[in-house]
This record gives structure tokens, sequence and C-alpha cells, in this order.
């Protein structure tokens, strides 16, 4: 008999019995789901019958009603300073782990990648026919070295003598003050 490689997955299986399977398997998920949110609004429930007592109201006078609301709305105001300071809280250790982990980014070596955003073709297209326009077209052509319409220029020397023309200048100073 010939051995076979590894199957992979769920190769064994006909596609009738891998639909069953799933279908078991989310099935089974949705039920874990469920009883999961069932027992966290039972703990939920639990846990603010513990913190807040049951309100009682019956046979109560005016005056009595009154100092109860008085009691409930700085009960209320003490929760939400809490929630507010808790939040603040949050807030500054949010920033602290940031710069904690840019810090440590930084000493590994590694950065974060900027959003690039996107540009449009067609606009990056007008642009590069306006630079076009603007070019100079003489500029961009090849020179051949040769000039057809470069006047004659008579060359008396090759390379000129810069001594001569120091020695030029020497002598009309000098005779300047001569005729003086």
């Amino acid at each position: 008999m010939k051995k076979k490689g590894k199957r992979k997955g769920l190769g064994g299986l006909s596609p009738e019995k891998k639909k069953m399977l799933k279908k078991l398997i989310m099935q089974k998920a949705a039920e874990d789901l469920r009883n999961e949110a069932k027992k966290r609004a039972e703990e939920k429930d639990t846990y603010i019958n513990e913190r807040v007592e049951p309100l009682s109201i019956d046979g109560l006078s005016q005056r009595d009603l009154r100092l109860l609301v008085q009691k409930l709305q700085k009960h209320y105001e003490k929760l939400e300073e809490e929630v507010y300071d808790w939040e603040i809280k949050i807030r500054e250790k949010e920033t602290e782990i940031n710069d904690l982990t840019v810090k440590v980014n930084d000493t590994k070596g590694k950065f974060m990648k900027p959003v690039l955003r996107k540009v449009n073709k067609t606009e990056s297209k007008f642009a590069k026919l306006e630079r076009k326009e603007h070019r100079d077209f003489r500029g961009n052509l090849k020179s051949t070295g040769q000039n057809k319409y470069k006047l004659e220029e008579e060359e008396t020397s090759k390379t000129p003598d810069w001594r001569q023309t120091l020695k030029g200048k020497e002598e009309g100073e000098e005779s300047a003050p001569a005729e003086s």
C-alpha cells in the first residue's frame, strides 16, 4: 500500500460532513456566547444589589422624601466625581504607556511608519504637463561642438601672453610722471 502525505485540516471529510461540522461548531459557539452574556448580567445584578441598598419609600412623608432625594443626589455627585477621577487617571496612564512604547521602539530601532495620504493621479499628471511646458527646450538639445552660425574671429595668437599686457601698463605709468 502507498502512503499518502499528511492531510491538512478536514481533508478527509466529504463536503457535506464539513458543512455539518462547521454548523455544529457555530451553534456551540453561539450557545457559549449566550451563556457568557447571561452570566455577566447576573454578576452585574448581584454587584449592584450589594453596593446599592434597596429603596423603600412607602410611608415616608414629604419632608423625609426630600431628605432621601438630597442624600441620593449627594451620593450621585460623589460617584460622578469618582468616575471623572478614574477617567483622568486612565488618560494619564494611556499617555504614559504611549510614551514608553515610543521609547522602547526608539531603543529597538523600530519606528512607526507615517500614514501616507492618497494622491490623485490625474492631478499629478497635470502637474507634470505644466512642468514640461515651462522647460527650456533649447537647453535639452545635445551639443555637437560645432556652431554653424558662429561668426569667425581672427586669432592673433592662440595663447595671449599676460606678461606683455603687464609690461605695457608699467611703461604707461612710468611715462606719465615724467611728462608732468
